[in-house]
C-alpha cells in the first residue's frame, strides 16, 4: 500500500471506522505506521490495539475535539445514512435524515477541525449520485449534495488541504449485503456490472489510502468511481 504520506509523524482520523470501509482502512492504515484515531458511536468488540478509539457523533465535534491531535495530516469521511424506498413511499424526513447524515454532519465535523487540518480529505460518496437507480431518491440527493460539497470544499481549502471523493457501486460490507438481500444476490447483481464483478471492500480502502498518499499530491476536486464501469459503459449484449 502506498504510504499516506512521508512525514515521521501522520495522525488520520477516519470517521466510521468500527466496519465494513472504514474498518478496513483502518487496519490498511495501521499497517503502514500512521497513527489512527477512529470515531465511531461504537466501539467494537473485536478494536485492534494500537490505534485511538473515540466513541462519539460528527455532528457534535465539541464533544470529542479534545481527544484529537492538534494536526490531522489525512481525513476520512466514511458515514452516510442509506434510505431506500419508491418515491411515493419516501417521507421528508427520510430525505432530511439522508442529507443530514451524509452532507450536515461532514461540513459540520470539517469545519470544526479546520485549524487542525493539513494534507487531504477523502469523502465516500455512490455511484447513485450520479446514476438513476431505482429506489435510490433518498441516497442520490444526499451524495449528490456531498459531491457538490467536496468541489467546492477543495477551492475552498487549497492548497493547504486536498479534497477528494471516492464513488463506489455496491461494496460487499454488512450493511451493503442487507441492502439487497445477501450473498446470494451478488452474482446477478455484478451481471449488471461491465467488469462482471463488485469492488472488495479492501479496494476502496486502498483507492483512499492513495488519494491520501503522496502520488496523489496533485489530485484534488476529484470524484473517484469504483464501480466497475457501471456509471459509464454500456456493453453489447
Amino acid at each position: 500500500m502506498e504510504s499516506i504520506n512521508k512525514s515521521d509523524q501522520i495522525n488520520h482520523l477516519i470517521v466510521g471506522a468500527s466496519r465494513g470501509i472504514g474498518r478496513s482502512l483502518l487496519d490498511l492504515s495501521m499497517d503502514a505506521g500512521h497513527q489512527v484515531y477512529a470515531l465511531a458511536r461504537n466501539k467494537p468488540e473485536n478494536a485492534p490495539e494500537g490505534c485511538t478509539w473515540i466513541q462519539g457523533d460528527a455532528e457534535n465535534p465539541d464533544s470529542f475535539m479534545d481527544q484529537l491531535p492538534e494536526k490531522i495530516n489525512a481525513l476520512t469521511f466514511c458515514p452516510g445514512k442509506v434510505i431506500l424506498g419508491p418515491v411515493k413511499r419516501l417521507r421528508k424526513e427520510q430525505m432530511l435524515d439522508a442529507y443530514k447524515t451524509s452532507v450536515l454532519d461532514a461540513f459540520t465535523l470539517i469545519q470544526s477541525l479546520m485549524p487542525r487540518l493539513e494534507g487531504s480529505i477523502a469523502l465516500l460518496s455512490s455511484v447513485a449520485a450520479r446514476t438513476g437507480l431505482p429506489n435510490h431518491c433518498a441516497i442520490s440527493a444526499a451524495k449528490s449534495g456531498l459531491e457538490g460539497f467536496a468541489i467546492a470544499l477543495a477551492a475552498d481549502l487549497a492548497p493547504k488541504v486536498r479534497v477528494n471523493v471516492v464513488a463506489p457501486t455496491l461494496t460487499p460490507t454488512e450493511m451493503g449485503l442487507a441492502m439487497v438481500g445477501g450473498d446470494k444476490m451478488i452474482p446477478m447483481i455484478e451481471e449488471r456490472h461491465p467488469l462482471k464483478k463488485i469492488p472488495s471492500v479492501g479496494e476502496i480502502a486502498s483507492t483512499i489510502c492513495f488519494l491520501h498518499s503522496e502520488s496523489a499530491a496533485s489530485i484534488t476536486g476529484q470524484i473517484f468511481k469504483v464501480d466497475s464501469g457501471l456509471s459509464q459503459l454500456r456493453l453489447n449484449s
